[in-house]
């Protein structure tokens, strides 16, 4: 008996050992399970938001790609949380296999398309003087207009600015991506987490103070990385070559040929900045002249705002009404997709035949005798836009140009003269003339006005749509 008796004591020992097998192989299943529940959670939590908010846009798909926040925070995605999501998903036991490789099948953005969005909210940012604060928390001049930023999206935008020469923005663009960080703390990442991104701020920041040549706010920032990481030997070098440079010891440096030196704007395009700035906050024509005038084709009176005298300027309201305006956007055909630059002035747009006919009889209405028209080209401008100023021609062909209003933006596309310091926004539905000519005592002939000399502003939010002529 005692042989089965060690017989079953053995068997009952490697029962029990497969039982701590079992047990070990259920403890790691368990954290394996655990961690797969993390990365799914992630991957529902990220799909869940963009759900959200493709449902929220719907089908106002062109309102909302007219906010330049908006397009930048969708070319973001592309950069960081498709690229992560993928990854949790291939490491989750290949649950990726059945989705289609988009980096095939799909149409992405590039490198340049994030590049291109970032170069034009800095554009208006400077135009509008944005202030990072508000404008990293979705807020354009007092109005909600988009998400909020997150600590990374500023300090791209701040990468871009030093890029662009702007260290002045680039710093302010630093600390709101420090404030953000700290916004986020507790929120959505761990400490360590914002332990690493608050080290990447600073190292750009060390880096930009560095090349800029401001080597006092580059050795606190030196300083206060060696606080976070005392064995870091990149600070303890940038530290040192800061000292030698502070103590005038011959130091090291290398500039960064990529670097652009900030241009300086003219005093014209200062001058364009800031009417295009006080229209956006306030959007008025500024007239002193108001009359009334009789359209005798519609039987009813139209008000007319004289905007100048010398080059004649007048702004005729009304023309068009809301139905009729409608009934020209919906006329509108799409130009042939043609290779165009990134920095064009417009989108051209064509009227269909149909359009032109009942376009054609515009000028008569309002009673400007003597002048012929040709065809009306039709302009989308949008916050990707920028528009040089247009020069009046150097022949005596064009007397006199026109602006008719089919669709205004929500923010910006005021109409600009920087020789007159005048800014015209203007209304759905109505129209802008301007001479082209000016007519001297002691000239047999008129000549070009470099008064007439106009542009449009940038778009700051949504899409605008304008038809324009030339009058002869």
């Amino acid at each position: 008996m005692w042989p089965r008796a060690v017989s079953g004591s053995t068997e009952e020992e490697h029962l029990r050992g497969l039982l701590t097998t079992e047990n070990s192989l259920i403890n790691a299943l368990r954290d394996y399970i655990d961690a797969l529940d993390q990365k799914l959670a992630v991957i529902k939590s990220e799909t869940a938001a963009i759900e959200e908010l493709h449902q929220l846009v719907g089908e106002r798909v062109e309102e909302h790609m007219g906010n330049p926040l908006n397009v930048l925070t969708i070319l973001k995605r592309f950069q960081s949380v498709w690229p992560l999501l993928e990854q949790q998903a291939n490491a989750s036991q290949n649950l990726a296999i059945n989705l289609p490789n988009y980096q095939l099948d799909l149409q992405l953005p590039s490198e340049e398309d994030y590049e291109a969005a970032l170069l034009n909210l800095l554009r208006l940012q400077s135009v509008y003087d944005l202030k990072p604060a508000a404008l990293s928390l979705g807020i354009v001049h007092g109005l909600k207009v988009g998400s909020a930023m997150s600590w990374s999206d500023c300090l791209e935008i701040a990468r871009k600015s030093e890029r662009n020469g702007d260290h002045a923005v680039a710093k302010h663009w630093l600390e709101t991506a420090m404030g953000m960080l700290a916004a986020e703390q507790n929120a959505t990442i761990s400490v360590s987490e914002q332990e690493r991104a608050r080290i990447k701020i600073l190292e750009a920041s060390l880096n930009m103070d560095y090349r800029a040549g401001e080597f006092l706010s580059a050795l606190t920032t030196a300083k206060e990385l060696l606080l976070l990481r005392p064995a870091s030997r990149s600070a303890q070098k940038a530290k040192a070559e800061i000292e030698r440079a502070l103590n005038g010891s011959p130091v090291k440096f290398v500039p960064n040929r990529k670097l652009k030196a900030k241009s300086t704007k003219s005093v014209e395009q200062l001058i364009v900045d800031e009417l295009c700035r006080s229209t956006a906050q306030q959007p008025v024509t500024g007239s002193r002249f108001t009359e009334c005038r009789q359209d005798v084709a519609n039987l009813r009176m139209l008000r007319l705002e004289q905007l100048s005298e010398e080059p004649y300027i007048m702004l005729y309201h009304d023309v068009l009404s809301s139905k009729q305006t409608e009934r020209l956007i919906g006329m509108l055909d799409e130009l042939p997709q043609q290779r165009r630059s990134r920095r064009e002035a417009f989108e051209p747009l064509q009227f269909t035949k149909l359009a032109q006919r009942r376009l054609r009889g515009i000028h008569s209405q309002l009673g400007i005798g003597g002048v012929e028209p040709e065809l009306w080209q039709a302009r989308r401008h949008s916050h990707e836009h920028v528009t040089p100023p247009t020069e009046p021609p150097s022949t005596a062909e064009h007397a006199a140009r026109a602006l008719l209003s089919l669709q205004e933006a929500r923010l910006g596309g005021a109409i600009v003269f920087p020789q007159l310091e005048l800014s015209v926004c203007v209304p759905r539905g109505a129209l802008l003339y301007w001479s082209q000519r000016s007519r001297e005592e002691h000239s047999a002939t008129p000549r070009p006005d470099y008064r007439s000399r106009q542009l449009v502003c940038p778009v700051l939010l949504g899409t605008q749509l304008t038809a324009w002529t030339q009058l002869s």
